[in-house]
């Protein structure tokens, strides 16, 4: 008695829908999962397919510019060579120059002399303006001293305008 199954009477109708149903459901799923996998490694190639051509554009601009190198290092060497040959003349030069150097050392002489010789004269001609400016203001104030008492002892003259630096003070 203890072996005995339990039963149940349902209809079979829903549940053989549901097993239908069921079965579109995987069969539609993997199959959109697996075209979106495809989708996605379709586009993972298309990337990859870019960079690759960009690196390969890369590399034939790259061989490009390297061919030229050598072309350049030549010209590079030919300015050094013909710098070089500048500084070797210039050398020679600078001996014949040693000997105008002693020519020219008299004149040298002579041009300090002369620069001497103006910076005394420069000097002497500063402490000349400094006493003439010295002597006008002392001038100026014994003129304004004279004015003074002139106009106390005269007043003829009170009108008349003063006089300039250069006229003589009236009397």
């Amino acid at each position: 008695m203890a072996d005995y199954d339990e039963y149940e009477v349902i209809p079979t109708s829903p549940l053989r829908k549901i097993e239908q149903r069921l079965s579109r459901v995987e069969t539609t799923s993997s199959s959109s999962e697996t075209r979106r996998l495809v989708d996605q490694i379709i586009e993972l190639i298309k990337a990859n397919q870019k960079v690759i051509d960009g690196v390969v554009k890369a590399d034939t601009e790259l061989r490009n510019e390297l061919s030229r190198i050598p072309g350049k290092i030549d010209e590079l060497l030919g300015s050094m060579n013909e710098f070089m040959d500048l500084l070797k003349t210039s050398a020679a030069e600078e001996t014949v120059s040693e000997i105008s150097k002693d020519v020219m050392d008299p004149i040298v002489g002579k041009l300090d002399e002369l620069i001497q010789h103006t910076k005394k004269s420069t000097d002497v001609s500063q402490a000349s303006l400094a006493s003439l400016d010295t002597i006008d203001k002392r001038l100026k104030r014994l003129h304004t001293q004279a004015s003074v008492a002139q106009s106390g002892r005269r007043t003829s003259y009170a009108h008349q305008p003063a006089p300039t630096r250069y006229q003589q003070p009236m009397q």
